[in-house]
């Protein structure tokens, strides 16, 4: 009954969302009712009407809704006639309004598709006098509009703008005006007897398309010369409530990978993926490598970039050399994201809607042996290596537990991950979004709600849901105020919640719990026995207390919440009239973020059993609870709150001219930061983080085919001492646009479109290491329980000197290259851009850690320690062709290659040179090379001598260096490094009539990852066995040289293998060793699919724009050679696993 119940349950929540957000629509279209609104419908010039005394201005407004007429009348006259009565089927609209004005003195105008109702003519009214019209022409910044047609609406009568923008033509008073030009949508203008009537031209959906997003600004994009990737919003829709899951693969020269598949991320450490822009080229632990997030102008964190529906963005585009980035200052050194929401809209409302209900399980789960043979293997891994051991586990145990006729709890056979997860969820992601405007006021809302699910079970016993459960929901506003011409006001806002209910332990290592518990040993639950029959939860242990994984899960939960909130003003001023060109603007921004958490826990019983009569079935536990309360308390360990605020203050002018064949533009930017966070260590902490750049860009284009640019920022951190606080970070760049020269005309039939870019710059970094914040003060620590050696003191703290002061410190420098290549051939068919670059980041600040101790510096000092080379090449293509009209495909394709070594490093002198740094790749490994593992005796003694308790099947390592042992000496670079050098991915889009189908891909190579032995050593801590190493590990009868596991034993294999201890916190760094390496190489079926959009018709008698239904399938499977887990996790198989999702959802608009 209770399975029917949940799967009964996800269709009646379904259900019930359509009702709320059908009535939510409803309430949504009355509250905007003020705004003029139509529905696109096809042509058509009869109506049906049944209306009974009604004024005329309802006669007009049911006209408009069953045609695409649009009407010119003053409200007023038509309201002093009175009502009138109208009964007609599919009657001409002409006809009609002959029958209803006419007789009430009105007449009317039919020019195309506008219908103008006014008094009706008398004698006099013949010799009505002409008007002299005047006015300007600009676009939305106020810019003049210089040659666009100005025609009185209907005729052929008309002028040009002059060279300010400027017309006067002769008109009469109740004359239409239609103004066009390239590029922008035609206005329709009444000139209602006024003497003066500017017009406002706004950019249509294609010119929009040929203009770049870069810093502080927009490009036509034939003139930029920086590295900057534009992706298009729908490709990176997902079912995902993540958007960065879908950023690798589909943006060119974007370094990312999946690190697991949790629910909700509500910190950026639970974050599910990884993302650098070119790589890492910084190698101090702790440095900030994460690129500049830019929402809306606004810095943003990247859990604010991950909450972002996809159906928001306006415009997402990637920063990626110094060109780009230099005017950000210290912020871009890694590179700049800059997402911009979409922006209201003069003209009829227009709203969308959306529901996707979406069912997730793992991609991969780990394959454990059975809990027979598990007991099998044990005394097998048990008697290899002590032969005159007594089985831990009797024959006739394992027989009990075989048969099955015995009691689960008496016998247990533990299928932990059944027992612990689901093997699906069903998550639900709804969102509204509404968007129209006048002439004065656009505007553009969306309100979006996910709710999302785990995978853990809940015992029915308990009390409370022990399930991850996220309800996120999001709102945002984005208005555009026009003050008056070339005074506009701009306001954005958005807000974030997350509210998440889930376990109190963590499951952020998910396969972790089911892998690290005993199969056999005890039940994960007991039954109450004659003297503890009390109705509570019995979980079952052993008198070793070992861990029972489903406990852990049911003793508490969590609840946290995390806000934030995104606010921007910015005013623009167009002063044109009083320089031609210029335009100042001014804001301010507020974003702040908080996080709250609040455990509440029980203290479990917990039970072992201890004897079960066979006879009678009766049976008897032993409490081994210390203590237990089943009423839920508050744990203070697991409250927590922290906030953080960052207010930015920013003001720009910009200087536009063009002249014959020259264009130039000039942009200066002053920018002052201040951030705050709660809570604080000490005093230094406590006090705001400022930060100050002032930076100016300048471009200039000859002929639209030759573009120069140079740029600087200029900029102050807090972090440095005084004589090194200020950086000045210079860039330029340019490009030549070849296809505009005359050579290439022979060929111009083919080869459409051919620009070559170079740029070069500085960018500095402040970001360096998160603590300390001043790198030029000393720090100091507390060493506590000290001898006092005056006599009768005792024990006394005292301090140490942890870093001592370095004024000389200066900026992390990043000097990068680029050159780049765009071409467009068979009219645009098929599109290529190629980036090469280099980057040398200069000065990094790491820890000196080549300074013997015995010069009377204990710990490692922070100093400009070396620099780094970075190398790369970035590739986007595009293939995309109409048929016919029922018929085109779009095909893209990505491919980014990234290699990063150290170029200098300050490194102890006596280093072997296989270990030295310089030539090595930043994030590769260094360990030590194995070669097998020993097949005998004889091979052993005759070796070099290893650490460790060896036998035969035992893991044997390469001794570099000869001197007849292994140690730390052997260890040199091996494999791949850890971050991918090859990213690719490719996707398709195909329409067919109706029908739409999509599809996307995303690989990864060179990089490599390792398995850790001794997380993975069976039946040590529990240990559950793989099947692999169950299918494949050394014996008598597997004598080979490289199995996938060594000699069995129920020791850790570090036990026999000190070599594979990685992270022995006794090491001065962490060594690993070629045996268990393996390469992270896979290609992922990403995204498919299909579509169908309801027909046109279908949609006119509705009374909607657009009704699509969809399924989409989300990582559904994976090529790869390695099976144990998901590949793409890396080291981290263990983490809560990515997960597939198969989808099913409705889109409409109206």
């Amino acid at each position: 009954m209770k399975k029917m119940q949940d799967n009964v349950l996800p269709w009646r929540y379904m259900c019930r969302s359509m009702a709320i957000l059908r009535t939510f629509l409803v309430l949504l279209m009355l509250g905007i009712g003020l705004w003029p609104s139509q529905v696109l419908a096809q042509e058509k010039t009869t109506v049906t009407l049944n209306l009974k005394d009604v004024t005329l201005n309802e006669v007009i407004s049911e006209i408009k809704k069953q045609t695409n007429y649009d009407f010119f009348y003053k409200s007023e006259l038509l309201k002093s006639k009175g009502q009138v009565s109208v009964n007609v089927k599919n009657k001409d609209v002409k006809a009609v309004l002959e029958d209803v004005l006419l007789p009430l003195g009105l007449e009317f105008l039919v020019q195309q598709n506008l219908i103008t109702i006014r008094e009706k003519a008398t004698p006099k009214d013949d010799n009505v006098q002409m008007i002299t019209v005047k006015g300007k022409v600009t676009d939305k910044d106020g810019n003049p509009v210089i040659g666009a047609t100005v025609v009185i609406y209907g005729t052929t009568q008309g002028v040009a703008t002059d060279i300010d923008g400027k017309y006067t033509l002769m008109a009469r008073p109740d004359d239409v005006l239609k103004v066009s030009f390239v590029g922008y949508k035609a206005e329709v203008v009444p000139i209602k007897g006024k003497a003066h009537v500017d017009i406002v031209l706004s950019p249509t959906a294609e010119n929009l398309e040929e203009v770049t997003v870069v810093a502080f600004g927009q490009q036509k994009k034939e003139s930029v010369v920086s590295a900057i990737t534009t992706v298009r919003p729908m490709d990176l829709k997902s079912s995902s409530s993540d958007l960065t899951s879908s950023f690798a693969g589909k943006i060119a020269g974007m370094v990312g990978w999946q690190t697991g598949g949790l629910p909700a991320a509500l910190t950026e450490e639970e974050m599910n993926t990884k993302f650098y822009i070119r790589g890492i080229t910084s190698f101090q632990t702790g440095a900030n490598v994460d690129p500049l997030i830019l929402l809306d102008g606004v810095e943003s964190s990247k859990l604010d970039l991950a909450r972002i529906a996809p159906e928001d963005i306006e415009s997402f585009s990637v920063m990626k050399d110094a060109s780009a980035t230099a005017m950000y200052g210290a912020r871009g050194a890694n590179g700049v994201i800059l997402v911009t929401t979409k922006k209201g809209q003069e003209g009829s409302v227009y709203a969308t809607a959306r529901y996707e209900a979406v069912f997730s399980m793992p991609t991969k789960r780990l394959d454990v042996v059975d809990p027979i043979d598990y007991m099998r293997m044990y005394n097998q891994a048990l008697l290899s290596r002590d032969p005159l051991a007594t089985p831990k586990y009797s024959v006739e145990r394992i027989n009990r537990t075989r048969s099955g006729k015995y009691p689960s709890w008496v016998y247990p056979a533990n299928d932990w991950y059944d027992i612990l997860f689901k093997n699906f969820n069903v998550n639900h992601h709804v969102g509204v979004n509404i968007r129209g405007g006048s002439k004065v006021i656009q505007y553009y809302a969306s309100v979006n709600y996910n709710r999302d699910q785990g995978m853990l079970k809940t015992d029915k016993l308990n009390d409370f849901d022990c399930n991850i459960t996220n309800n996120q929901t999001s709102f945002r506003t984005n208005l555009n105020i026009d003050l008056k011409a070339g005074i506009k006001l701009v306001i954005n806002s958005s807000t974030t919640i997350d509210k998440y209910h889930g376990p109190l332990s963590s499951v952020n290592q998910a396969y972790a719990l089911s892998f690290n518990a005993s199969p056999v040993d005890f039940a994960p639950m007991y039954p109450g026995d004659d003297y503890y029959s009390w109705p509570e939860l019995r979980f079952g242990t052993t008198e070793a207390k070992q861990t029972n994984p489903y406990m852990e899960i049911q003793k508490g939960y969590l609840e946290r919440t995390r806000y934030s909130t995104i606010n921007r003003a910015e005013y623009i001023h167009n002063l044109s009239s009083l320089l031609k060109g210029l335009e100042l603007r001014a804001s301010v921004s507020v974003a702040q973020a908080g996080y709250y958490t609040t455990g509440f826990m029980t203290m479990p019983a917990m039970f072992a059993l201890l004897n079960y009569d066979f006879e009678t079935g009766k049976h008897q536990l032993q409490d081994l609870s210390t203590t237990s309360n089943r009423a839920l308390t508050v744990n203070r360990d697991a409250s927590t709150s922290t906030t953080d605020t960052r207010v930015t203050y920013e003001a720009r002018a910009l200087h536009t001219a063009a002249w014959k064949e020259h264009q130039t533009s000039l942009t200066a930017v002053f920018q002052a930061q201040d951030y705050t966070f709660t809570p604080i260590d000490n005093v230094l902490t406590g006090m705001p983080q400022r930060n100050m750049t002032f930076s100016m860009r300048g471009t200039y284009g000859l002929k639209d085919r030759y573009f120069v640019e140079a740029s600087f920022g200029y900029n102050a951190s807090e972090r440095f001492a005084k004589s090194n606080r200020w950086g000045f970070f210079p860039a330029g760049g340019v490009a030549w646009v070849a296809s505009s020269e005359p050579f290439m005309e022979p060929i111009s039939h083919w080869f459409n479109f051919l620009k070559i870019r170079a740029s070069y710059g500085k960018v500095g970094n402040d970001g360096v290491i998160s603590t300390p914040r001043f790198v030029f003060l000393p720090t100091m620590v507390q060493r506590p329980n000290m001898m006092d050696p005056e006599a009768g003191k005792g024990v006394m703290t005292y301090k140490k000197v942890a870093g001592y002061t370095n004024e000389n410190i200066k900026w992390e420098v990043a000097e990068q290259v680029n050159l780049g290549l765009e071409a467009k051939f068979f009219k645009g068919i098929v599109e290529l851009n190629l980036d090469a670059y280099q980057e040398i980041r200069h000065n990094i600040i790491g820890y000196r850690a080549n300074v013997p101790a015995s010069s009377g510096i204990e710990y490692n000092q922070l100093a400009n320690i070396g620099k780094a080379r970075s190398r790369g090449i970035d590739f986007s293509g595009k293939i995309q062709h109409a048929f016919n009209k029922d018929l085109w495909v779009i095909l893209n394709g990505t491919l980014t290659y990234n290699k990063v070594v150290y170029k200098e490093v300050e490194e102890a002198a006596n280093k072997p040179v296989w270990q030295r740094m310089v030539g090595k790749e930043i994030s590769q490994p260094i360990g030590y090379i194995a070669e097998g593992v020993f097949m005998d005796q004889a091979e052993i003694d005759n070796a070099p001598r290893q650490n460790g308790d060896v036998l035969p099947g035992d893991i044997r390592y390469r001794d570099l260096n000869n001197d007849g042992v292994i140690d730390v000496n052997d260890a040199t670079y091996i494999g791949f490094p850890e971050t991918p050098r090859i990213t690719y991915g490719f996707s398709g889009f195909i329409n067919y009539k109706n029908f739409e189908f999509s599809f996307a891909f995303q690989g990864s190579g060179k990089r490599s990852f390792f398995m850790d032995p001794s997380k993975l050593s069976p039946f040590v801590d529990d240990h559950a066995m793989l099947k692999a190493i169950y299918e494949d590990h050394w014996s008598e009868d597997n004598m080979v040289r490289k199995p996938f596991w060594p000699r069995l034993s129920t020791f850790n294999l570090v036990q026999h293998n000190p070599e594979e201890n990685w992270y022995d916190p006794k090491a001065a760094e962490v060594r690993k060793s070629t045996y268990f390496m393996r390469e992270c190489r896979f290609l992922r079926c990403t995204s498919l699919e299909l579509a169908y959009n309801m027909p046109k018709q279908l949609m006119n008698r509705w009374k909607l724009q657009n009704m699509k239904f969809f399924v989409r399938a989300n990582n559904p499977f994976l090529i790869t050679n390695f099976k144990i887990w998901d590949v793409e996790l890396g080291e981290s198989g263990f983490n809560y696993p990515i997960q597939k999702t198969w989808a099913v959802g409705l889109n409409f608009s109206f």
